[in-house]
């Protein structure tokens, strides 16, 4: 079997999951992985997070993550994370809900919000990546059960579809007036429910999305891994209509330094630093 070829065809996603994903760009499956894979990554991935937050300031380690620059290295990784974050499951869903026949694996990272963290900024992933961005998705793990004091996802569920940096300042908004403002897009707020050891939240990175502050007295722990097709392509960093453009613009820019130094706007982000993952077989 080459690598990144996944031969158990179970688990695939159903239409009305396809369908669900294409309306709110964003769905959860309960207990994809086994919580003994989750477990055996878990002393791994908890020691490469204490060890990179080390590096963080007070706000971010608040946070549980960093949004200006990267924390977490593909090219200096514990082969055990790898392992992990490299599950053909995972990339197989991910292919399966872009729709496409191969995924490469973008980066990662742990968000480990610590009891009392602060809610995670309102944001779009696109605007801080350099690629094209219907051809992104994430999968968000938690590594552990997590309930809803402890900080959980909230999506604007069918963002996705403006396409548009549109809510690129949500951040200035009370919730009251993102509530109104996304009535009026007839979109609506989905924060995620309990989520178990083995469930796994996926979303578009067009889908606008936050957290809820940890009001527990526990640490809230998920790693979060990106992928994109493997058709996907370098976009301009410049090109952004975001009210917060700068700060987006230079994190692009950042973005294509560090990842993608030898290629140029409207290149296949074809390198092998971003390996593939998976590979739909083609059946006879």
């Amino acid at each position: 079997m080459n690598k990144g070829e996944l031969l158990d065809r179970e688990g695939i996603v159903t239409e009305e999951q396809r369908d669900r994903y294409r309306r709110d760009g964003h769905l959860v499956i309960s207990q994809l992985l086994s919580q003994a894979e989750v477990a055996t990554a878990c002393p791994a991935l908890f020691a490469t997070a204490n060890r990179e937050h080390q590096k963080l300031n007070d706000y971010e380690r608040s946070v549980g993550a960093s949004g200006s620059r990267f924390v977490y290295d593909l090219r200096q990784i514990d082969p055990e994370v790898w392992q992990f974050i490299a599950s053909p499951r995972l990339a197989q869903w991910a292919a399966e809900l872009l729709d496409t026949d191969r995924v490469r694996i973008l980066h990662y990272n742990c968000f480990f919000k610590p009891a009392g963290g602060k809610a995670t900024p309102w944001h779009q992933d696109y605007l801080f990546i350099p690629l094209e961005a219907e051809k992104l998705i994430t999968a968000w793990v938690p590594l552990v059960n997590l309930t809803p004091e402890m900080g959980l996802l909230t999506f604007a569920s069918g963002s996705h579809e403006v396409k548009t940096a549109d809510f690129s300042a949500a951040n200035q908004y009370s919730p009251s007036q993102l509530e109104q403002e996304l009535a009026e897009r007839d979109l609506r707020l989905t924060t995620v429910g309990n989520m178990q050891v083995g469930d796994v939240s996926f979303h578009s990175s067009l889908t606008l999305h936050g957290a809820l502050a940890n009001r527990s007295d526990r640490m809230r722990a998920a790693v979060a891994i990106s992928y994109y097709a493997d058709e996907a392509r370098i976009q301009d960093p410049e090109q952004s209509n975001s009210a917060a453009a700068l700060q987006a613009i230079a994190y692009r820019q950042h973005f294509l330094r560090e990842y993608f130094p030898n290629l140029q706007p409207g290149d296949l982000a074809q390198t092998p630093e971003h390996p593939i993952v998976y590979t739909r077989l083609i059946e006879d």
